[in-house]
């Protein structure tokens, strides 16, 4: 049998979790990486088996896939690599550029800034600071976000993660883990198996986080105090407070017109 393909979000926000499912060494499993619109658009078309995407994209084709709730990349709080940059404060802000990486960002973006604030998808990200010279704000995510918040390439930087608990009084579920349909019939085995490492990766990062963080340092262009800070902020175990989260996300990506009402009601049933 083929290997079972899997996605892995090439960003800091997910090493904890690799580097766990590195040490597991699973077989069979081909990992593929990628930021997450890449990695969404290879799960729903089909040339992955199983991914870490976007919240919304998940619940996007909640026809197709299923929610595995083994895990997630979420917050209860500033996060840090959810920027949006601007020249003036977030409620003066006319005119949005965002990256075009990223899925549940934008969205989260339109329900916290509403229907009337328009949005033009960068090419790349390296465009960013051409679009703030033309008066835009800029929406960057991960280790984007991280390096334009440390430069202050804007007046302004702007924590989404703070600005949806404000909001809610909730976590925010950036990315899930999901599976094809098509996958879990044929193979239920193997994504068990990968479900269950999954699960057991935030307990192996709690047990030793200074060598997860010293092996980070060697990947990524963060000193080791930046990156345990950064590592803090995030939460990757999928419980009460975040299916709580995500479900209060995705009723509010309904209001704003993000997601209709069928997937929704097919996401949140998972």
């Amino acid at each position: 049998m083929s290997d079972l393909r899997v996605g892995r979000i090439s960003a800091l926000n997910m090493f904890p979790v690799y580097h766990h499912l590195e040490a597991v060494a699973l077989p069979g499993v081909r990992f593929t990486d990628g930021l997450p619109a890449a990695l969404n658009a290879g799960l729903v078309e089909g040339r992955l088996d199983v991914s870490a995407v976007s919240s919304i994209a998940y619940a996007r084709a909640a026809d197709r896939l299923r929610l595995l709730p083994v895990g997630c990349v979420a917050c209860d709080g500033a996060v840090d690599s959810i920027r949006l940059f601007s020249d003036v404060p977030v409620d003066q802000v006319r005119r949005v550029a965002v990256t075009p990486h990223s899925a549940s960002s934008v969205t989260l973006l339109r329900v916290l800034l509403g229907p009337h604030v328009p949005f033009r998808v960068l090419d790349d990200d390296s465009l960013a600071g051409e679009a703030l010279a033309s008066g835009e704000a800029v929406l960057l995510i991960a280790d984007a976000a991280l390096q334009a918040h440390r430069s202050g390439m804007a007046p302004h930087s702007t924590d989404l993660g703070e600005m949806w608990r404000a909001r809610t009084g909730l976590p925010m579920v950036f990315a899930v883990w999901a599976v094809r349909d098509d996958t879990l019939r044929h193979r239920p085995h193997e994504v068990a198996a990968l479900g269950d490492a999954i699960a057991a990766a935030p307990a192996s990062f709690a047990e030793d986080p200074v060598r997860v963080v010293h092996a980070a340092a060697r990947r990524f262009p963060f000193d080791e105090d930046f990156i345990a800070g950064y590592l803090r902020r995030l939460r990757y175990g999928f419980g009460p407070g975040e299916r709580a989260g995500l479900e209060r996300f995705l009723a509010m990506a309904r209001r704003a017109g993000e997601l209709d009402q069928d997937h929704a009601m097919e996401a949140l049933a998972a």
